[in-house]
């Protein structure tokens, strides 16, 4: 079957015209002008002999041109690979060599590193630049919006072709590349839909009254998954930069730009309740927050400030969408749910729990999470054994998740499953141990690891303090009484104060493998 590619935005700039789709800043785009600009960089890219087909790196902070670089790519059947801005360099350069990209569009941010690296990459013709001091070796991204057709290309595709590629968060190793094709990503787009749609009975479907604020970073399945769906029904999207965080411009804007949807991940939430708080309360429109990875006191805590207008997710960036998502009138009918991630967050979405031989496990028992939906039709790029293993008969897809369904249904997630600590008395999951150490008003986040063989490891806790927390031994010993309930095996030898913690998704996890190393080698 064939799908005009990219019809989406050709069918919201149809509709909402002159509306502002996007801004940032002082800078705003209507629907027409971004539709009109990706057609002008698709088309110019491939009058630079760029082919369909070929993969393209986005390298970039939350700024207007990434936008149109994905809309310009996807009608033009040009593949984009989404590039994290806080990966170091050198995953950068693996990930295009190993996809073969031909094209870097990057923030001139990069431009230094970017420099440094580019004699690595080895399948790189043309580079692109976002924003002032173009190097001479690289093109103006403003000279493609200048340079090509404005007309929609209508592009007839295979929808399962490669729409995009999207990199794992790399908290388990080197991120892969997975393989989104037009089918499964006009899939997700109907998910999210329904997800938003309906957030509670007094919430309305997504409109041409709502503001989207995006202040995490866009190129995480997040920003995407949440920018198409406001975008497809009207709604403006507003762009914070992302190379720095600061709660206070964000309250702010929440209030200046009166958003009603956001996304964020639990760590980044903290301190903007924290800003809150100290500011005596906020005057905010919104009705739809979404909420990654938070803890229950996290949850307590925002409708106790803001109100009950969160949705707590779970998902992976192979499904592109938020999985699961608890509602705050869940939560109202039985407490105990607080704890768990919710269940699917639409009816086109399956969930189970399954044992190691890949069958259904009961209720309340610990066992692999898998999930089954027109999201998860993919691939991991050039990697058919890695992509096997993801999957068990039946077309159930394996986020590598530890978790269990209560008799309800609904999903209490336990940790990454490569991530269990196996000391001599038993399986350790540091996930419950972080988020419970983390309960500290002194910790800003927690990070904890086993050290030594598999079956004989220690249990070691880093904590990264809040600004002008001093470190001393009775504070450590404070955090580690937020352990108490914990099984002796499970505690914490030790507590190490750490000045940075290795993490994704603005904090959201640990990576706990370069963390591992980290403190193996006795390094803080």
């Amino acid at each position: 079957m064939h799908v005009e590619a990219g019809s989406l935005v050709r069918i919201a700039a149809d509709q909402f015209g002159a509306r502002v789709a996007l801004s940032a800043g002082a800078r705003t785009h209507t629907f027409k002008e971004l539709n009109e600009l990706a057609n002008r960089v698709g088309s110019a890219l491939l009058a630079r002999g760029v082919a369909r087909g070929d993969r393209i790196g986005v390298l970039g902070y939350n700024t207007p041109e990434v936008v149109i670089a994905w809309f310009g790519m996807e009608k033009h059947n040009l593949v984009r690979v989404v590039l994290h801005s806080h990966f170091a360099m050198a995953a950068h350069v693996y990930s295009l060599n190993d996809v073969g990209a031909s094209t870097l569009v990057f923030d001139t941010r990069f431009a230094a590193e970017v420099e440094r690296e580019r004699n690595k990459l080895t399948t790189v013709r043309h580079f692109v630049a976002i924003g002032r001091n173009c190097p001479e070796w690289a093109i103006p991204f403003s000279d493609l919006e200048a340079a090509g057709s404005s007309d929609d290309p209508r592009l007839d595709i295979d929808e399962d072709a490669p729409c995009f590629l999207q990199l794992t968060s790399g908290t388990t190793g080197r991120p892969k590349a997975w393989v989104k094709t037009y089918r499964s990503w006009q899939a997700v787009i109907n998910h999210n839909l329904h997800h938003f749609d309906t957030f509670g009975p007094t919430v309305p479907p997504i409109d041409e009254t709502d503001v989207n604020l995006h202040f995490h970073p866009i190129q995480w399945a997040s920003g995407f998954q949440t920018l198409y769906p406001y975008f497809v029904r009207g709604a403006r999207s507003v762009l914070l930069d992302d190379q720095t965080f600061d709660a206070g411009v964000l309250i702010e804007t929440i209030e200046r730009e009166r958003i009603t949807g956001i996304f964020t991940p639990g760590p980044l939430l903290t301190p903007v309740l924290d800003e809150i708080e100290k500011r005596g309360g906020i005057d905010h429109h919104i009705r739809r927050m979404v909420i990654f990875f938070g803890a229950p006191d996290l949850l307590e805590r925002t409708t106790r400030l803001m109100g009950p207008i969160w949705a707590h997710g779970f998902g992976s960036t192979e499904q592109g969408a938020i999985t699961t998502r608890l509602l705050p009138q869940e939560v109202n009918a039985e407490r105990r749910r607080i704890a768990s991630v919710g269940r699917p967050g639409s009816p086109f979405m399956e969930i189970a729990v399954f044992d190691e031989h890949g069958r259904p496990v009961g209720p309340n028992t610990v066992g692999e999470i898998v999930v089954r939906s027109a999201m998860s039709i993919g691939e991991y790029w050039g990697m058919p054994e890695k992509t096997a293993e993801a999957f068990f008969p039946g077309d159930w897809f394996r986020p590598s998740d530890i978790g269990y369904l209560d008799d309800q249904g609904y999903l209490f997630y336990v940790d990454r499953a490569g991530d269990r600590i196996v000391t001599a008395q038993g399986i350790v999951y540091p996930h419950l141990l972080e988020e419970a150490m983390s309960r500290h008003p002194a910790v800003a986040n927690c990070g904890v690891v086993g050290l030594g063989e598999s079956g004989a490891q220690t249990v070691v806790a880093a904590i990264l303090l809040k600004p002008q927390q001093a470190e001393s031994t009775a504070l450590a010993d404070e955090i580690m009484a937020q352990a108490e309930r914990f099984a002796t095996h499970e505690r914490p030898s030790r507590i190490i104060f750490v000045k940075d913690l290795p993490t994704v998704l603005g904090g959201a996890k640990v990576q706990r493998g370069e963390l591992r190393q980290k403190l193996a080698k006795g390094h803080s």
